[in-house]
């Protein structure tokens, strides 16, 4: 096994994950390689265009080909988590939600007939669908 794989199973361990299938690793390994080299690939289109440049350093395009600095490091690492990694609503704002949904309660069907479905043609269940 590959060094880094290897570190990924012991990682794992160490957080106590037991059972996992034999790709896991790769899957993370190849999700840690895309999301380096994207923030490489911005860190350095940010340094060629003068944003990740040091104070000390003036204009655009004054850096050497191939540096990147930890401004444009960071500047790209921060924009990228403003749009990728978006965190979810508390679990009691989306309780609430749920409770002012469902206090509107569905109508009751008529004895006579039940519920009215739509035509036959925009129902799954319909015999010929036209396949």
């Amino acid at each position: 096994r590959p060094r880094d794989a290897r570190l990924i199973h012991l990682l794992l361990s160490a957080q106590g994950v037991q059972a996992y299938q034999e790709r896991v690793p790769l899957m993370i390994m190849d999700f840690a390689y895309r999301y380096t080299s994207q923030i490489l690939s911005d860190a350095m289109a940010l340094t060629a265009d003068g944003y990740g440049l040091n104070s000390t350093s003036s204009g655009r395009g004054q850096a050497q080909e191939g540096n990147v600095s930890t401004v444009a490091l960071r500047l790209s690492m921060g924009s990228r988590q403003n749009y990728q990694f978006q965190p979810s609503l508390p679990k009691e704002v989306l309780l609430e939600m749920a409770q002012e949904r469902n206090r509107i309660t569905l109508p009751k069907p008529e004895r006579d007939y039940g519920y009215r479905l739509p035509p036959e043609r925009y129902i799954l269940t319909g015999t010929s669908w036209g396949i």
